[in-house]
């Protein structure tokens, strides 16, 4: 069994865009409520360090994660340890598709399995869902902004 956490947004935005906003690591803390710190140089076996704001009033946790797919463009996924275990792993993967109408699907989701896994989901499983909401709905109005900005400057 495991804690699987899914959110899928239609963003106004081109997927070039929702790209550019999922991928520029160095502007999280500007934008990003669940995430407010990350180190990224995005090629598979590479890690992202992250600092991730779990719990309101807590000091951000630091998380290193080891990047283990990228279709530049589309699609990243990362893991949490570097090889599987049976304690505690994690797995999660961004991936965008434009639809009929211009927009982006952004597609978000996160699996955490392991024998520490009901603890974890116990101590902090609606944390990781209000973060991973909040992250998700900012990486829409992030990369909504940025369309906007973008239209508006080519005029």
């Amino acid at each position: 069994m495991a804690l699987i956490i899914e959110h899928e947004l239609e963003i106004e935005a081109s997927k070039d865009t929702v790209w550019q906003v999922i991928t520029d690591f160095s502007t999280y803390a500007q934008w990003n409520p669940f995430i407010v710190g990350c180190i990224c140089d995005l090629r598979v076996g590479n890690t992202i360090e992250m600092k991730v704001s779990m719990v309101e009033g807590w000091k951000p946790l630091s998380q290193t994660e080891y990047i283990s797919e990228v279709t530049p463009g589309t699609h990243f996924s990362y893991v949490s340890p570097k090889r599987p275990t049976f304690i505690l792993r994690s797995y999660r993967s961004h991936t965008l598709t434009t639809l009929n109408t211009g927009k982006t699907l952004y597609q978000s989701h996160f699996e955490l399995h392991g024998w520490l896994r009901p603890l974890i989901e116990l101590l902090l499983g609606k944390s990781m869902q209000r973060g991973f909401d909040g992250m998700s709905r900012a990486i829409g109005r992030r990369s909504e902004q940025l369309e906007h900005m973008a239209r508006n400057s080519a005029k």
